[in-house]
């Protein structure tokens, strides 16, 4: 769906180019590349390029969902599969859970801590993340092995035109930030009872009764991943967008006087908001606004008279005709966590906008999971622990502009 959104609004942007070419020369547009400006040119070739991109996206996509149906085989065991190791690494966890033996859920450890859960059991948990987590979808996610530094380029080499004969100063890129990437540990606790656990798991597979354990776990999960990357500090915690240090702010100037971005904001805000970001960072398929709904409602709602909205319900939509689910042009997310429309605190941030290509959740491990028969053993409860270990920066906040109060 992102793939055809993108599409969408190349395509809108192709339109646009067109006919703004055709209104400057009188010219047919299919002449655009004779006789256009250089800086039409680069875009139309920009959007060709992106177009193709695109289409290739959602070619790659379709056969390896294809090549994923004629792998898999006619019968399978309903016992998941661990990466790495073959089916009976499933059996022996789902065995240990039914049993209750912590002695042979540290056997089955694939580290110096608790034992991976099953992969099928973990890719089910991980598409739900996906599927709940607006800002995971968002952002760029990478595995790491450990700690790490990472270092962002400040300013790039010196390039300078020279006449034959003449020497130039030759300059080093500079590198002024270091983020420092701390794994943070989250843990899901959910408690079962053995006559559930024995149930579920049915004939030595998992059943629907643990595919209730991952949802409702992924959802949990999913939603403390979701609030820590919108309001995380960075200080003994991931950073989220909300607090980051984005020092292109477009301030409604509401606040101060009592009042929130209900009542003071405007569709010129939202333009200029955009144009703070510089062009380059301005493209891509996660060039997007993330907001609150009450502040996607309230721009619903911005009239220039007292019945004529500005975000027009027609085939096109959108704000100053763009497409369907875009403001600007620019598609967006609502967010639960990021702060609402009726909020009056000077300087809260109610609305986000940049390229998430440099927003960076870094992940330690797989979901990992641990075992506790004994707490509650007087009631035959086990106490089943997942953990993962994550970070999140911004790392390149000139990408972003946001929205205060």
């Amino acid at each position: 769906m992102d793939e055809l959104n993108d599409i969408h609004s190349t395509v809108h942007e192709y339109r646009k180019t067109l006919e703004k070419f055709a209104e400057r020369t009188d010219a047919p547009t299919h002449e655009i590349e004779k006789r256009g400006s250089g800086e039409e040119r680069e875009k139309i070739a920009r959007i060709d390029a992106d177009l193709d991109a695109a289409e290739r996206l959602i070619r790659l996509k379709s056969l390896q969902k294809r090549a994923a149906e004629l792998e898999r085989p006619l019968v399978e065991t309903r016992a998941p599969r661990a990466e790495g190791q073959d089916g009976e690494y499933a059996k022996r966890w789902i065995n240990a859970l039914v049993s209750g033996n912590p002695a042979e859920m540290r056997a089955l450890s694939l580290s110096s801590s608790g034992a991976g859960i099953p992969t099928d059991m973990e890719r089910r948990i991980v598409e739900r993340l996906q599927q709940a987590s607006i800002m995971r979808s968002l952002c760029r996610v990478s595995s790491i092995d450990s700690k790490r530094t990472i270092t962002v380029e400040n300013a790039l080499p010196t390039t300078a035109l020279v006449a034959e004969g003449a020497s130039i100063t030759p300059a080093d890129p500079t590198f002024s930030t270091a983020i420092s990437v701390v794994p943070y540990k989250f843990v899901t606790a959910t408690k079962m009872s053995q006559e559930f656990i024995e149930d579920a798991i049915g004939n030595g597979g998992i059943g629907s009764g643990l595919n209730y354990v991952a949802d409702k776990c992924a959802m949990s999960i999913a939603l403390s991943q979701e609030e820590y990357l919108t309001v995380g500090t960075g200080s003994s915690q991931p950073e989220g967008i909300e607090t980051a240090a984005i020092t292109q702010v477009e301030n409604i100037g509401a606040g101060g006087a009592g009042n929130s971005a209900s009542d003071d904001l405007t569709g010129d805000m939202l333009i200029n908001c955009v144009h703070r970001i510089k062009p380059q960072y301005r493209t891509g398929p996660r060039f997007s606004w993330v907001m609150h709904d009450s502040l996607v409602q309230t721009i619903r709602k911005i009239k220039v008279n007292t019945t004529d909205y500005v975000w027009k319900p027609s085939d096109n939509g959108g704000l100053a005709d763009g497409v369907p689910g875009t403001i600007y042009g620019i598609p967006y997310r609502t967010n639960a966590y990021i702060n609402t429309a009726t909020d009056t605190t000077n300087g809260a941030v109610v609305a986000v906008v940049g390229n998430f290509d440099y927003m960076e959740l870094f992940e330690r491990t797989g979901i990992t999971s641990m075992m506790d028969p004994y707490s509650d053993a007087a009631t035959m409860e086990t106490t089943l622990y997942l953990y993962t270990r994550w970070d999140s920066h911004v790392m390149l906040p000139e990408a972003f502009a946001s929205i205060t109060v």
